[in-house]
């Protein structure tokens, strides 16, 4: 399943703050990350190539940091869920329900004790450092999410006894700013991370509760999950990555040197390649210009010159005459 593209969009954000050169990194693979689109999704194996470029000799322990800046902002209807759920435990349960809407790579689940109930976390690649690297970051930023969410909904955070699937830092400073972050109640050397919180804070009434609007808002979450599923078509891998490339930019679409630089395969083969699968670079990149004109424009969220401006014409009635070819009315018909 794909996923959303903001989880990248964080991550390069936290790395810009750690200090991190991850714009030039990017461009080695032809991306800009100021043009990248926030409405768009990716596939996990591209998302995870990018990671590995930008990621190249990143200590797995400056995660803590870069999951920090991660936001609730953008959950958008998973949020409004949650926070209008009945109590803490039923909105922790959604959570884990709705995990594909997360920036999550790895795996949400919940623990029972006798007093205590857990958020757990599973991560799926501790073995290389760009994996304890992504780890260390959703982690940091699941525990700031819980933080957050507790503040949105009026409720005081409350105390967690936290285990990390980590070594503990033999550097003191290092395990200062881990203690400074998650607090003194931390274990490290554990088999995934959790987050215990005792049952009668579990069981919270949420002061924004509201059963009317928490069905508006699933039926939003389960039209969302499958959008992302029906996005798993099965076509030719090579069409499936030129296209997850090209989705992921708005602005002027990048051109095919510059896919092929990504992809890392000589413009000659790629256009040799697809013309083997029966279509071109131009034909793709025409057919994603299409598809995210209809996206925009149901949104109903931007004008028409804005939404010309997003796929990369210097003029409206460019795109108004391209979407009139393709779709035999303008714009603004359609969106009536």
């Amino acid at each position: 399943m794909k996923r959303s593209i903001l989880g990248l969009m964080y991550l390069i954000h936290g790395m810009r703050n750690a200090g991190i050169d991850v714009d030039s990194r990017l461009e080695s693979i032809g991306i800009q990350a100021d043009a990248l689109d926030p409405s768009s999704i990716i596939h996990p194996s591209l998302e995870w190539d990018i990671l590995k470029v930008i990621g190249e000799n990143v200590e797995p322990e400056t995660g803590l940091f870069i999951g920090q800046h991660y936001s609730l902002a953008g959950y958008g209807p998973l949020l409004m869920l949650l926070v209008t759920c009945n109590t803490v435990y039923d909105a922790i349960e959604k959570g884990i329900q709705y995990q594909g809407l997360t920036y999550l790579y790895g795996v949400l689940g919940i623990e029972n004790s006798e007093h205590q109930i857990a958020l757990t976390y599973q991560p799926i690649d501790l073995d290389s450092e760009m994996g304890r690297l992504r780890a260390q970051c959703e982690i940091s930023g699941t525990h700031k999410f819980l933080d957050d969410i507790y503040k949105m909904m009026g409720l005081t955070a409350p105390s967690v006894r936290i285990e990390l699937p980590f070594a503990q830092p033999q550097d003191v400073e290092v395990l200062k700013q881990y203690h400074d972050y998650y607090g003194s109640d931390l274990h490290f050397g554990c088999e995934k991370a959790s987050f215990w919180i005792n049952n009668d804070v579990m069981q919270l009434k949420i002061p924004s509760a509201d059963p009317i609007t928490h069905r508006v808002y699933e039926v939003k979450c389960v039209e969302e999950l499958a959008r992302l599923n029906a996005e798993e078509e099965k076509i030719p891998a090579l069409i499936q990555r030129v296209n997850d490339y090209l989705e992921l930019q708005q602005g002027v679409i990048p051109s095919m040197a510059a896919v092929a630089q990504a992809l890392n395969l000589p413009e000659r083969t790629l256009r040799h390649q697809l013309q083997q699968l029966n279509t071109s670079y131009k034909q793709i990149r025409e057919q994603l210009i299409k598809n995210k004109a209809l996206r925009l424009i149901e949104y109903k969220e931007y004008s028409i010159e804005v939404i010309a401006e997003l796929l990369g014409y210097s003029e409206p009635a460019a795109f108004n005459h391209a979407f009139k070819r393709w779709f035999g009315q303008s714009p603004r018909q359609y969106g009536k």
